[in-house]
């Protein structure tokens, strides 16, 4: 069974739902709900045995432009949350890293930083050193892509690791089960670089 898509700012809330399986009907938020960053699902609550349950229906949750588009609409709690979703993007659009001259000079010669975070910030460190800090972002696979490109602009060879912290993971791979072999892999190649490049550490 394929489960439907439903539009967060359509009927799903009235909808009718019906198991194919078991034939319960009902409403999305009468089912077997459960709620994530992305998007809310719901499975069939009716009885079938060792069997798995059907999923009934998925609601993406909107993009800032949806939101934006449908302004007019919105409750007053949801356009307090758009609010905010225009504010963080706002503050990350200020202060997110641009370009490698942005990044202080560093006389080691061998660099091996932290992905780490600090409250609502992102923060690149060389052990105890901050280096870097900006708003962090959730499911952030591409901004680790971005910013490793411009750590290795700025230090070249001696970039040998951009290493995620427990403290970080959770932004960073967000639901996306596929991100940590992701960034295992991207570490991987800087290793392979830095190796290749045969940079002697100072003693």
């Amino acid at each position: 069974m394929v489960a439907l898509i439903l539009d967060y700012f359509g009927d799903w809330r009235t909808r009718p739902l019906t198991c194919p399986t078991c034939g319960w009907t009902g409403t999305f938020e009468e089912g077997w709900t459960e709620l994530y960053d992305a998007l809310q699902d719901c499975q069939c609550p009716g009885e079938h045995g060792l069997g798995a349950r059907p999923m009934l229906a998925v609601v993406p949750h909107p993009t800032l432009e949806e939101w934006q588009a449908h302004a007019a609409r919105l409750s007053p709690g949801e356009r307090s949350y758009l609010g905010l979703i225009e504010s963080g993007r706002d503050r990350f659009n200020r202060l997110k890293l641009r370009m490698a001259s942005q990044l202080p000079d560093l006389a080691e010669s061998l660099l091996d930083l932290g992905w780490d975070q600090e409250g609502e910030d992102l923060v690149i460190r060389l052990g105890p050193r901050e280096i870097w800090r900006e708003p962090v972002r959730y499911e952030a696979l591409w901004r680790y892509e971005q910013i490793l490109a411009l750590l290795q602009a700025k230090y070249g060879p001696r970039l040998r690791d951009l290493a995620p912290t427990p403290a970080a993971e959770y932004h960073l791979y967000g639901d996306k089960t596929a991100y940590p072999a992701a960034v295992q892999r991207l570490r991987g190649q800087l290793r392979r670089a830095w190796t290749t490049a045969g940079i002697q550490t100072k003693s």
